[in-house]
């Protein structure tokens, strides 16, 4: 098997050997990507130390050959000439050229950066009311990084058009907070004219000179005439540079980005990651790139059959919690073929299934959980003051003693706000089976 590929988590999970192309040559490595990064990263210092040596080398020859070729030496000079003319010369190193660039807010936004209230999002054709996905009640709060998940068609497009007030909602709100400024990436590159050339294209958006826009574009990897290329005969991976570009102008404190990665080459998906992990704004965005996502989010939000779920974590954390759901589902729930596709509608089923199954085990209920969250969260601060007052008289013996205990209340306390998320989720939906009942 021969894979091209720019998924990262694949490669690392698939292959065994990896050939990178590069430079008008082909080299061999073994192992999967991240092996190959680390392979590659050495190989590379030793070519350079190979290189600088050689380099040193030579100079010396060189200036030994100018002081004595024409002095009571010159025989060895001439003999030297001739062993420096044979040698075989190392080449200098080529690397991939790098990207260089930051996104700073000209402002810092409110606390809350976005919310929502009974959101529903879809589109309009003609007569035509098409529901896309529904929203619960949500905060979005400044500094987080959340990675909106979901299958193709589900969805995640409309709803950051949505968020950004491009497409209305078909019902419900959503409310931006103080002083937010959006930055939205498209990950069809809508805000860009196919007309202009890539300096116009800039210059639509900065005051910066012609000289100025040309170093700007620089740290883009366009130079020389290339700038001067219209719009429309770029290729993906150019386009997206050149909305990255405008992106960094406009000094946004919510970044939204729609597949910021696609198009873009291994080197410069990590130098965007390096940049927005050095974000010090508020970041929805929409990846198939695992490990873009891995790198980035702190939380996760996730469109199951309609619905928008938030989870805490990064994808690996959502993925384990989720084989964790689908492992509690009892044998005679995932066998049953009539059992509904939907994953809350599952999870619900499997409750009453085992409430049935064994009545003398008590299900929690969403007072049980709040009521725990409580009394886990007491457990927090309690802690928290304990390591302030360890810290204030430097008691390092102590604060050893008690941050394992504090990490471990914490990751009590986001076991059980996960639960409840779920049980919330259970109960909304029994609801709505009770009134669809009634109806």
């Amino acid at each position: 098997m021969v894979v091209v590929a720019h998924d990262r988590y694949f490669l690392d999970k698939v292959v065994s050997r990896t050939i990178e192309m590069a430079f008008a040559r082909i080299e061999e490595y073994p192992g999967n990507y991240t092996k190959y990064l680390r392979l590659r990263e050495e190989r590379m210092e030793r070519r350079l130390r190979e290189y600088e040596t050689q380099q040193a080398h030579i100079a010396h020859t060189e200036e030994f050959i100018r002081r004595y070729k024409a002095g009571q030496r010159s025989r060895e000079a001439r003999g030297r000439q001739k062993l420096l003319n044979r040698l075989e010369r190392v080449e200098r190193p080529q690397d991939f050229p790098e990207m260089h660039f930051e996104f700073t807010p000209v402002v810092d936004s409110g606390l809350v950066v976005v919310s929502t209230q009974k959101l529903v999002a879809g589109y309009i054709d003609g007569k035509q009311r098409t529901e896309l996905v529904r929203v619960a009640d949500l905060e979005l709060l400044r500094g987080d990084c959340v990675g909106l998940l979901g299958p193709n068609g589900s969805g995640k497009t409309t709803l950051l058009r949505t968020i950004i007030g491009e497409l209305p909602p078909l019902s419900g709100q959503v409310h931006l907070g103080h002083n937010v400024r959006i930055g939205y990436y498209s990950q069809t590159h809508a805000g860009l004219n196919a007309e202009r050339s890539i300096i116009d294209e800039i210059r639509q958006v900065s005051v910066l000179s012609e000289e100025g826009v040309r170093t700007f574009l620089g740290r883009f990897l366009f130079s020389g005439d290339d700038v001067f290329k219209p719009i429309g005969t770029l290729s993906g991976g150019e386009r997206s540079r050149v909305a990255l570009a405008k992106l960094t102008l406009q000094g946004s404190n919510f970044l939204i980005l729609d597949e910021p990665t696609n198009h873009l080459d291994l080197p410069s998906r990590q130098f965007l990651e390096e940049v927005l992990a050095e974000f010090e704004g508020t970041l929805l965005f929409v990846s198939h790139d695992r490990y873009f996502i891995d790198r980035l989010a702190t939380k996760v939000w996730v469109i199951e059959d309609g619905v928008l779920i938030p989870y805490m974590g990064n994808y690996t954390e959502y993925r384990t919690r989720k084989q964790a759901l689908v492992l509690d589902v009892p044998s005679s729930i995932k066998n049953d073929s009539k059992a509904e596709p939907a994953a809350v509608k599952s999870a619900s089923t499997a409750v009453k299934s085992n409430a049935r199954k064994n009545a003398k085990v008590k299900v929690r209920t969403l007072e049980d959980v709040e009521a725990e969250i409580e009394e886990a969260e007491e457990r927090v601060k309690s802690v928290e003051e304990a390591l302030a007052d360890a810290a204030l008289n430097a008691d390092a013996a102590l604060l050893t003693q008690l941050t394992p205990d504090y990490e471990q209340a914490r990751a009590h306390v986001d076991e059980l706000l996960t639960e409840w998320e779920r049980l919330s989720l259970l109960s909304a939906h029994a609801k709505d089976e009770t009134a669809n009942e009634s109806t």
